[in-house]
C-alpha cells in the first residue's frame, strides 16, 4: 500500500489512507481477505482498483452493504 503513495492511519494499522493537497482523496480497510474501499469519486477508486488487480486476484462485490458483519449505510 506505501508503494501506491498510501500511509497508515494512527487510529488503526489496517486502514490505509491516501492524501492529496492535505484532504484524504482515498481510505482503504483491510482485514485478512476483506477490503473496503472508500473515496471522494469513482475514477479514483476505478484507479485503485485498476492497480491493485495488477499485483493481486481481486474480486469487485459492488456496493459496500457489509463488512465483517457490520451493515454499511
Amino acid at each position: 500500500m506505501t508503494k501506491l503513495g498510501f500511509t497508515h492511519a494512527m487510529a488503526n494499522n489496517c486502514l490505509y489512507v491516501l492524501w492529496e493537497h492535505n484532504k484524504i482523496v482515498l481510505m482503504v480497510l483491510i482485514y485478512v481477505n476483506d477490503m473496503a474501499i472508500a473515496g471522494k469519486g469513482i475514477p479514483g477508486t476505478v484507479l485503485f482498483k485498476q492497480n491493485l488487480s495488477k499485483d493481486f486476484e481481486i474480486t469487485d462485490l459492488g456496493e459496500l452493504k457489509f463488512i465483517l458483519g457490520i451493515l454499511v449505510t
